[in-house]
């Protein structure tokens, strides 16, 4: 129980990072309702939701926020704020080249995907960090890894009082 409390106590922003951060994926990949011009029931039955490939990129995401920001916390640690603009592209970097492979693992597992594995691999670890710096996402995806670099950058620099 011990191990459990620590893990908790350790990871829990990046698991609520990896949460939040789960959403970009889902509104931008899938069609909801509220995001993709809902016109009736009938958009359902032609498009519908699918949970598998939600589920993995929850899970997918969970897991890169949990891993990059237990890297980040060493790389910020002691590190001036001015120094953030550069951290911030590269953890948006690690953190969709790691999210597009872990995403294709579990996507491979929970959706059955009928791609093949090295394909799909290979595919979602260059597409994901290609569509968060090359598209029209950038102008949104940029300045979140921005914001959550400099979240964690003052967790991790709490200043002297």
């Amino acid at each position: 129980m011990t191990n459990l409390a620590t893990f908790w106590r350790n990871h829990r922003l990046g698991l609520l990072y990896g949460a939040l951060w789960s959403l970009a994926p889902i509104i931008i990949m899938n069609p909801t309702p509220l995001f993709n011009y809902y016109q009736g029931p009938e958009n359902f039955r032609l498009y519908p939701m699918q949970w598998g490939v939600c589920f993995a990129m929850l899970g997918a995401s969970m897991l890169t926020g949990a891993a990059i920001t237990a890297l980040f916390r060493r790389f910020l640690k002691e590190r001036r704020a001015r120094t953030l603009f550069l951290w911030s592209p590269l953890s948006l970097l690690l953190a969709t080249t790691l999210y597009g492979f872990l995403y294709a693992q579990l996507c491979w597992v929970l959706a059955r995907s009928n791609e093949p594995w090295d394909q799909l691999t290979l595919g979602c670890v260059i597409i994901h960090p290609a569509m968060s710096f090359f598209s029209v996402l950038a102008i949104v995806l940029i300045p979140l890894a921005a914001l959550n670099t400099w979240d964690l950058w003052r967790r991790v620099n709490p200043r002297n009082a």
